[in-house]
């Protein structure tokens, strides 16, 4: 009798501890890209062990006009003179705790096309900040990072004890449910959470991401392409200003890029 109640009590803690660490949680953010001028709907998805952030998938205040391309973009005119761009799949950023690595796609302009990169995970240097406030029910804390050319403000929660954020912002002690950059290039704002959730799933491994045969690559490669996307636009605008006897600058990659490489 004894034995039973023994194993009986064994599988009661088991369920338990793994019914805890499965628990998912999905963050919705307005994310605010102040290059293009465009308001995204964002998401981070979540649970112990794994995170999954999402932007561009579906902006707001978009028009129905659409054209798609081969890679599976979708170009949405919101007027005559701007152009809202979302992809079908969006950009992404995963991580799971378990591996050193992260995995992302980018494109670097409306009508480049989807990169999907592995780079080992950042480790952010954190300052912690001694200012405090209240972000819908959450007590947040501020932190400050400077990441990539870009210093990074940052409010996160302790009352969620997991260390992801949106983007590539992750690594506090809580999560994360506000950023900004200094120069409000990037701006995530919180919108609604949903905590424990059961109707929606984090991926399981970084190919879940993957697409029409793509591959990752390295993330050496990927800076790479991002030097080339930058001599062959200001070799574009060089031509272009030539037939009016003008000089231009080379294209500014802090006014252009997030991450800002100094290449």
């Amino acid at each position: 009798m004894k034995k039973s109640i023994f194993i009986i009590t064994l599988l009661v803690t088991y369920f338990y501890s793994n019914g805890q660490n499965s628990k998912t949680g999905i963050i919705y953010y307005d994310h605010i890209d102040n290059h293009y001028g465009v308001s995204y709907n964002a998401y981070l998805v979540f649970n112990e062990s794994k995170s999954n952030f999402v932007t561009a998938m579906d902006s707001l205040g978009m028009s129905g006009e659409q054209k798609n391309t081969e890679d599976g973009t979708i170009v949405e005119a919101s007027d005559f003179n701007d152009l809202s761009k979302t992809r079908k799949h969006g950009l992404q950023v995963f991580l799971d705790k378990s591996s050193d690595s992260l995995y992302f796609s980018n494109a670097f302009s409306l009508t480049s096309r989807t990169l999907l990169v592995k780079e080992k995970k950042p480790q952010l240097k954190w300052i912690l900040e001694k200012e405090s406030k209240k972000i819908g029910k959450f007590n947040c804390n501020k932190a400050t990072v400077n990441f990539r050319g870009r210093k990074y403000i940052c409010w996160y929660t302790e009352e969620i004890p997991l260390s992801y954020g949106p983007w590539k912002l992750q690594g506090l002690p809580g999560m994360i449910i506000e950023a900004r950059s200094e120069d409000n290039f990037f701006v995530i704002r919180f919108k609604e959470i949903k905590y424990p959730i059961t109707t929606i799933s984090v991926p399981k491994h970084q190919d879940e991401l993957l697409f029409s045969n793509k591959k990752y690559i390295s993330f050496d490669e990927y800076k790479l392409k991002q030097k080339q996307e930058i001599e062959d636009a200001t070799n574009q605008l060089r031509i272009a200003a030539k037939k009016y006897g003008v000089q231009v600058q080379p294209l500014s990659e802090r006014d252009n890029f997030l991450e800002i490489f100094g290449q």
